[in-house]
């Protein structure tokens, strides 16, 4: 379902069409407010709000001190709500998609999204994901809870009906630097499916002075055949006056992407002299 070929790596500022770095994922809808409930109510009924939706081939997570990507079994189908009155519980919401009823997935320690560490859904609102199958009817598509309901706009509803495409995925930078060194890398994704979709990539680095740390999230939607170049300008092996430290990146991808290490070595004196 999902193909991609990765090569070497790294990324954080972006150019090209289409592309997403550390952003919450966004589709144009029409915000639903939940109905007036009955009179014997002790205060007014919850307001919510559905303001972003997308469907994605996974989801960027936290672990321990790095990110990765969670695959979807099929798709998934991510909401961002805001909830504004007495608040409803994550496990009053269910999705209608195919003829079947689906609730939210639980990530232990919530999502990584925009720089925040464990976002989880809360009385105020925040994401809600579905697994969903890979294919279905989305006529009957609904996102329901007590005393509410909305239906995602027609281009989600399209998206879910049809397989998400398959990405190639290039990374590339050098692999020796000398001081001073500034390198700069690069991921290419193209879309290499039959219709527009949407990749998303995590990114850790090692070194030269930290064990392991989260880089950043990347996704973006592209047209088929589309291109996007996300490059970063990368850690210096070379770091105030002690000893120079190997950098090394880390790709993180859902499913049939391939996971990639790129490592950025420093060159001695001597060796860079020769050369």
């Amino acid at each position: 379902m999902y193909r991609c070929r990765v090569l070497a790596l790294c990324g954080l500022a972006i150019i090209g069409a289409g592309c997403q770095g550390e952003t919450a994922d966004t589709e144009t809808v029409t915000p639903v407010r939940s109905p007036v409930v009955s009179e014997t109510d002790t205060g007014p009924p919850p307001a919510v709000t559905v303001t972003d939706a997308a469907v994605m081939p996974g989801v960027v997570v936290p672990g321990t001190d790095s990110i990765t990507v969670q695959p979807a079994d099929g798709q998934f189908l991510v909401l961002t709500t805001t909830i504004r009155g007495s608040g409803v519980d994550r496990t009053a919401f269910s999705l209608r998609f195919d003829g079947s009823t689906y609730s939210p997935e639980t990530f232990r320690n919530g999502l990584y999204r925009d720089g925040e560490w464990g976002r989880q859904f809360t009385e105020t609102g925040g994401p809600l994901v579905f697994n969903l199958p890979e294919t279905g009817s989305a006529s009957d598509t609904q996102l329901s809870w007590p005393g509410g309901k909305w239906t995602p706009p027609e281009a989600v509803r399209d998206r879910l009906q049809i397989p998400l495409p398959s990405f190639d995925i290039t990374l590339g930078g050098p692999e020796q630097v000398t001081e001073p060194a500034k390198p700069t890398l690069s991921i290419t994704v193209t879309n290499t499916g039959d219709t527009a979709g949407r990749y998303v990539i995590a990114l850790n680095r090692t070194g030269p002075r930290v064990a392991y740390a989260p880089v950043g999230r990347f996704d973006g939607k592209l047209k088929t055949e589309e291109t996007a170049v996300i490059t970063h300008d990368s850690k210096t092996p070379y770091v105030d006056d002690t000893e120079p430290r190997e950098v090394i990146y880390r790709l993180r991808a859902p499913k049939d992407y391939n996971d990639a290490t790129h490592r950025i070595k420093p060159v001695d004196e001597e060796t860079a002299t020769e050369s």
